[in-house]
């Protein structure tokens, strides 16, 4: 939306369709500041950022410049824009919350205060902006026709949201690399966390991913407690997976001469104008990537969206690009930075517990010591081995095990307290991705296309 005037503090704005202005956010504060993401070049991109201290607006040279060459990557990847500008909003304060959503020419951003100045900060949140840009080709641009309604009474339906959301939390995941946002190794940290994660979530048993995008107006709103056994919104990282897993396929299929590159430019591509909206069915999908690299693409998403009785993840793009799902001592720096943020702990593929910052338990992994032992989501660890709980204190518990060590933990269950004796004497471990004896198509998948 462009302003047409001033009439004292008001602003005006020009007339523009109903649907241009449900999909306009406004971002407006005391301490503001405008870059320009793509001096001299058309279309304009802009990061717009209000903050609620000058110094939060304070983000250094070359953190902009890594949003520069975002800019850059993501247009190298698609070959056209859809939007006659575009603009990054970003809210950067401790007293909002936190999250981000996607417009056809904007996104509305919202991160912790020293997003921008606090590398740590800026890490664990390096994805954001990337996801929420994808977004204006992948889901506002080329939209599933169930979400692609004629009014905003209409009921959408999510069957293809492993596409709008999983594909891009993939593309994502890639220009944040590509562009620096993230190092290959941050990278791949995370997507070792995501992929533990997935790999040990027994709601498969049960659960399809197909369905968890049927559900996906259920589980975003879903409690914490039990997700692992109920599944949550997994078209997110799960869909990444699976895009992976397609890239790195094409990538063989085709002796390294087309990638998921091909697919983007060809789906969401050429030509570049105003934003509109071209919906799609699965079909148009699968006819797409047929024509860069014929396969049976229909019975690969069919077989990876509707199989159960199984608690592993679809890991063959991470194996087949050159790396394994392993688990060692030491978290890695991308789980410690996300706790140093988002204060809480993972001890999930040890003894099968996600807790709290206070030692509530988020939620248990059925089959590990806890859950065995009889410990469940909502109970409070007050003590380990008689010692007052702390993350540490913990850990060191669950370290100590592998030399015989006991594991009880002293619990709060309502107003009750029950100690739990684990039988567990296997150590600290925490998810990373190491190498196996495959070519490193993950690495080339993360390398940058501009200079």
């Amino acid at each position: 939306m462009h302003s047409c005037g001033t009439n004292g503090s008001s602003v005006e704005f020009k007339t523009v369709s109903l649907t241009t202005l449900v999909d306009s956010p406004v971002l407006a504060g005391r301490h503001f500041r405008r870059i320009d993401l793509s001096p001299g070049a058309t279309p304009a991109h802009y990061l717009d950022i209000a903050a609620d201290t000058d110094d939060a607006l304070s983000a250094p040279a070359e953190v902009i410049d890594k949003y520069r060459r975002l800019v850059r990557e993501a247009r190298a990847l698609f070959g056209a824009t859809h939007y006659i500008e575009y603009h990054f909003l970003l809210a950067v304060s401790d007293q909002i919350a936190h999250f981000g959503v996607e417009h056809h020419a904007s996104s509305d951003d919202r991160s912790r205060e020293n997003f921008l100045t606090d590398p740590i900060s800026h890490l664990v949140g390096a994805t954001l902006i990337p996801h929420e840009f994808v977004h204006s080709w992948n889901g506002k641009y080329r939209r599933p026709e169930g979400l692609a309604t004629h009014d905003f009474e209409e009921p959408m339906k999510g069957d293809l949201l492993w596409v709008y959301e999983g594909l891009t939390e993939y593309l994502g995941w890639v220009l944040a690399a590509r562009s620096g946002l993230i190092s290959p190794e941050s990278n791949r940290q995370f997507l070792a966390l995501s992929a533990a994660g997935l790999d040990n979530r027994a709601g498969r048993q049960w659960r399809p991913l197909a369905d968890t995008a049927i559900a996906a107006q259920l589980l975003y709103d879903a409690r914490s407690d039990w997700e692992s056994r109920r599944r949550g919104v997994d078209f997110y990282d799960e869909g990444l997976l699976m895009w992976l897993e397609a890239d790195v396929g094409i990538r063989k299929q085709t002796q390294g001469r087309k990638s998921l590159d091909d697919f983007c430019r060809l789906f969401y591509g050429p030509p570049s104008g105003p934003p509109q909206v071209k919906p799609y069915a699965f079909e148009d999908l699968i006819e797409t990537l047929n024509s860069i690299a014929l396969y049976d693409w229909k019975g690969f998403f069919e077989t990876r969206l509707n199989r159960t009785g199984t608690d592993r993840a679809p890991l063959g793009g991470v194996e087949a690009g050159g790396y394994r799902l392993a688990y060692v001592e030491q978290p890695s720096e991308a789980q410690r930075a996300t706790e140093q943020i988002r204060p809480g702990l993972s001890v999930a593929y040890s003894i099968g517990l996600r807790l709290d910052r206070d030692g509530s338990i988020v939620d248990v992994l059925p089959e590990f010591a806890a859950a065995k032992a009889g410990i469940g989501p909502g109970m409070k660890i007050v003590s380990v081995n008689d010692n007052r709980y702390s993350r540490d204190v913990l850990r060191e518990a669950i370290r100590n095990t592998k030399n015989g060590g006991p594991l009880d933990l002293r619990v709060a269950n309502g107003r009750s307290f029950v100690t739990f004796k684990l039988d567990y004497h296997d150590g600290e471990k925490y998810p990373v991705l190491q190498r196996n004896g495959q070519a490193p198509l993950l690495d080339d998948i993360m390398k940058p296309v501009t200079r």
